[in-house]
């Protein structure tokens, strides 16, 4: 095709300059160029940048290459940008053409062909993985969509309330394919507008959306021609949501990425169960995966360019590791910049989201509506969390988080090093919720701020300083101190060092601040009487304090021990207990208080271990001459009338409770699962054995469970309490037996009680686990979990 003028020549995309370009004539919204090698060569990736200056053109890409004397189609695209892969058949040819179709006259700034030497994806460099994570790691912050046919029942189904997320309404109402279908036929967003979706995100501060192409019910939400169960072909809508979404992400600058379920309640061979659309021959997932899941994703691919896959429904016991990472070299084979989740492979950890081991497949784990509780990990992370509790719409559920929870989240993510990846829920014509809207609008106000605290942003040495100090680190060698409550007129910091004459400022506050640094006491930084006056603050929530610093040397802060064990936060002890303090720092001195003040050097010196008789709050610092004290550290240590708690099965970590006597602890767990009051125990029974310390009357006893069937905690096949005098001969005083669990039983807190009259010294409490998810559950054959939070003995 004619140039626009010499100046604009073809020659210039090979001479190794992205600041020379070809350029069409003025008009010409299609274009061909034809390379000519000078001899035959093998290769089987072409690449392309589009010189952006000029904007973003190019709309689609055909590759056609001279084989057996004729031109044969071996590739295409839609859109080019800043740098696009197109993967080919491996060829061997001198002659290759490339056809562009563009909405203004297409430009070019290089043309690359090479043959990449292996096709093992997962045997990249460490720089490699570095390059294509590097806009993923600066961005810090996406907006989660779930949104499809489940948007239209709300979470009812047949006039009733069904427990569990919106989205798995499906599954939680057991809802047969042809009863469910109805929901995508009358999916009609007729309020739907992708602009102001964006728009919404952007001002929020996100930098990436992810959207549920396809959940587990199937429904698609672009036009499929791998199926007609898609937006064009069963919806009325006849819009293609992802198209719309694509341009709307380009146009903003904002990167489009698509959440993927492997596995799928509607296609007949990946069921794994019958929904109402049965196979004569019964599920074939091999099939399934082979002719429909892998086409679908190379639709997405090659259409709309996704930046992310996201994977999800990976437990299903049909899928494996191994197919996990052939997955994931076919998606980066077509397109070899694209980053992909961890939930592609089965490495997952349960909701901590991290991988099991080191050379499990996916580029970053996927915590779950929880948050790391450690500043570094070997494998990327994304923390994704909902606003409420349901992924999808659900009309009965109003428990939103506050906007102040949702920015706190957001600073302790990122000082940790992950990304914060944040739900909506949009309603079904098309609206994302109001009350979402509200809290990304209050957290768009803040990142207008603050956003230096998040973008670009790297872990600082240490990324937590006390309960409301969180560090990161800028992408210009800034460091940030964020305060997740204001300080007072004085902010104490013991991780930084302002180098010598710098300045230190309140994001959003045009004002420096003084500011004076002791060597033993750290960064004392004031501030103005003015800012004490809430609505003076620039921002509200949190407050970020900029400055360049180096990192002192501080005296490890002391750690509490007890029986032998690290106290974390809280220990709970009967009688009496013993703790004893320890900081990592040779010949530190350690001082620490017994009422939960401050500790300094004037107060208790530790000289060795101390016994506690009562319910107490220590707080201790360590102090060495040449460094900066320790912040200080705190334990509660909690008296219980209990003697002694034994456990038939140790709980899992994560879910510890509180630790060992956590369950006589006066601290009731809530529906949510992850908020630390209760104890887990997967695919065991719990049996719990109180020791009173002497007989004694007991006159009522009680034990609370948790169900959630979404998060696989199921209530028990049945409770029993037992008595002893002795601890070896037991009687039965009372016994429930549940029925068998439904998939519509509702998330809750159960409660089983005893009362009458009886003596005893030992109580025994047992609840037996169901063992594994049953047959209709999503998580079927995998281990079911029980869990327990207070036991009360009066």
């Amino acid at each position: 095709s004619n140039s626009r003028g010499e100046g604009f020549d073809p020659q210039l995309l090979t001479d190794g300059d992205n600041h020379t370009y070809w350029a069409a004539e003025n008009g010409v919204t299609e274009a061909t160029l034809e390379i000519t090698l000078s001899q035959p060569q093998i290769f089987n990736v072409v690449e392309l940048r589009e010189y952006l200056s000029l904007g973003q053109r190019i709309e689609t890409v055909s590759v056609e290459a001279w084989l057996g004397g004729s031109w044969q189609k071996v590739g295409n695209a839609t859109t080019v940008g800043n740098h696009r892969f197109i993967r080919i058949p491996r060829i061997t040819t001198d002659k290759l053409r490339i056809q562009l179709s563009a909405m203004a006259s297409p430009t070019l700034s290089t043309i690359a062909l090479y043959h990449r030497p292996h096709d093992n994806f997962l045997l990249e460099s460490p720089k490699e993985f570095d390059d294509r994570m590097a806009w993923w790691r600066d961005a810090g912050f996406g907006m989660f969509i779930h949104w499809g046919a489940y948007a239209v029942p709300g979470g009812v189904h047949n006039g009733k309330d069904v427990s569990g997320a919106g989205e798995w309404i499906m599954s939680s109402a057991h809802i047969p394919v042809p009863e469910y279908e109805p929901y995508a036929r009358q999916f009609n967003p007729q309020q739907f507008d992708a602009e102001e979706w964006v728009r919404i995100a952007k001002d929020a501060g996100m930098e990436y959306i992810v959207i549920t192409s396809k959940h587990h019910d199937g429904f698609c939400l672009w036009d499929s021609k791998v199926t007609d169960y898609d937006i064009m072909d069963t919806s009325p809508f006849k819009r293609d949501i992802l198209k719309e979404l694509r341009e709307a992400c380009d146009k903003a600058g904002i990167k489009l990425c698509f959440y993927h379920s492997i596995m799928d309640w509607h296609h007949p061979d990946a069921q794994g169960k019958d929904y109402g659309n049965a196979n004569p021959n019964g599920p074939d997932f091999a099939s399934y995966r082979e002719n429909y899941l892998k086409p679908q994703l190379r639709e997405l691919i090659e259409k709309y360019n996704p930046h992310v896959l996201w994977f999800d429904g990976e437990w299903i016991p049909e899928w494996t590791e191994e197919q996990g990472k052939d997955l994931y070299q076919f998606v980066r084979s077509l397109k070899p910049d694209i980053i992909i989740n961890n939930r592609v492979g089965k490495g997952r950890q349960g909701m901590q989201g991290m991988n099991r081991e080191g050379d499990d497949v996916g580029d970053f784990g996927t915590p779950e509506q929880e948050i790391l509780d450690y500043g570094s990990a070997e494998l990327d992370w994304e923390s994704c969390m909902t606003m409420n509790g349901s992924w999808g719409f659900k009309k009965s559920d109003q428990n939103w988080k506050s906007a102040e929870t949702l920015i706190h989240n957001l600073v302790d993510i990122a000082a940790k090093g992950g990304n914060y990846l944040l739900n909506v829920g949009p309603m079904p014509e098309g609206l994302i919720p109001p009350a979402s809207v509200e809290r990304l609008a209050e957290m768009g106000e803040w990142m207008h701020i603050n956003a230096p605290v998040v973008y670009n942003s790297r872990m600082w040495h240490q990324y937590q300083e006390g309960e409301n100090i969180r560090y990161t680190s800028g992408a210009d060698g800034s460091v940030y101190a964020t305060c997740l409550q204001w300080p007072g007129e004085v902010l104490q910091l013991k991780y930084v060092r302002p180098l010598e004459g710098s300045t230190i400022e309140l994001l959003g506050y045009d004002q420096p601040l003084d500011w004076a640094f002791d060597q033993r006491n750290g960064l004392s930084i004031q501030l103005p009487s003015e800012l004490q006056e809430p609505s003076a603050r620039p921002c509200r929530y949190a407050w970020a304090f900029k400055m360049t610093a180096t990192y002192p040397e501080v005296a490890a802060a002391p750690t509490f021990h007890s029986s032998g064990k690290m106290v974390e936060k809280l220990d709970i002890f009967s009688e009496a207990t013993e703790f004893e303090l320890h900081s990592e720092t040779p010949g530190a001195l350690i001082y620490y208080t017994l009422d939960g003040s401050t500790p300094t050097e004037a107060t208790i010196p530790y000289t060795g271990p101390a016994w506690i008789t009562v319910s107490t709050q220590v707080k201790a610092i360590a102090v060495k001459d040449g460094l900066i004290s320790s912040p200080a550290s705190s334990a509660s240590f909690q008296k219980s009338r209990f003697n002694n708690i034994q456990l038939l099965h140790p709980y899992a970590e994560q879910y510890n409770g509180g630790g060992p006597l956590g369950l006589v602890d006066g601290l009731s767990g809530s529906t949510t699962f992850s908020d630390g009051h209760w104890q887990g125990f997967e695919g065991q029974d719990f049996q719990a054995t109180i020791d009173l310390g002497k007989v004694q009357p007991v006159q009522h006893l009680k034990a609370t469970f948790l169900r959630d069937i979404g998060a696989w905690i199921f209530a028990p096949q049945w409770v029993q309490f037992e008595i002893s005098a002795d601890g070896e001969n037991y009687l039965a005083i009372q016994r429930f037996d549940l029925p068998v669990a439904q998939s519509g039983d509702a998330t809750e807190v159960l409660g089983f009680e005893f009362k009458g009259a009886a003596q005893a010294r030992y109580i025994r409490v047992t609840a037996k686990n169901v063992g594994v998810c049953p047959e209709w559950h999503s998580g079927a054959g995998g281990k079911a979990w029980v869990f327990v939070d207070e036991v009360v003995v009066e």
